[in-house]
């Protein structure tokens, strides 16, 4: 019963929510303190128009894997009825990464930096990639496995983590 209660506090108490949105406050400061650095050294790296329509690309894509990840988590009760067999992992991006959202802000961040052309947001972002990945997404995992045990340390096994 105790397990059981555990398990209730950590979806209850919204742990999961709450490092999520840490982390990706994370990738926000990272950008803001990469503009604020920027306006002291003026290095025009990223000048290039190519630059822009690539960050611009990132950004779309990264958009679009961020939604794709939220449609899918929250369309995962309709899809249980259809397929009770599959597990709440195994629909939308969640078939080929552990955490999309988070690769999707990864890449949609890379892309404004490279739109706005500062240096020191794409370096932030990629500090920020490591400190969310090393931090965050390790406890996320951490409350992902206490809160659904077997079936998600399956799905760790299927589904390798290569944000």
């Amino acid at each position: 019963m105790e397990e059981t209660e555990k398990k209730s506090n950590i979806h209850r108490n919204g742990m999961i929510h709450f490092i999520l949105v840490h982390s990706y406050l994370v990738f926000l400061l990272a950008i803001i303190l990469g503009v604020f650095l920027d306006s002291f050294i003026k290095k025009h790296i990223f000048s290039n128009g190519i630059y822009q329509y690539i960050g611009f690309l990132l950004l779309v894509i990264g958009s679009i894997i961020i939604y794709w990840a939220q449609s899918s988590s929250s369309n995962y009760q309709e899809k249980k009825v259809k397929n009770e067999k599959r597990s709440k992992f195994e629909f939308g991006p969640y078939k080929f990464l552990r955490s999309p959202t988070h690769f999707g802000l990864f890449i949609m961040t890379l892309g404004f930096s490279l739109i706005i052309g500062s240096l020191f947001g794409i370096v932030l972002i990629l500090i920020a990639y490591l400190i969310t990945k090393l931090l965050f997404l390790r406890k996320e995992e951490k409350l992902l496995e206490n809160k659904y045990g077997e079936v998600y340390t399956d799905y760790k096994k299927k589904v390798k983590n290569w944000i």
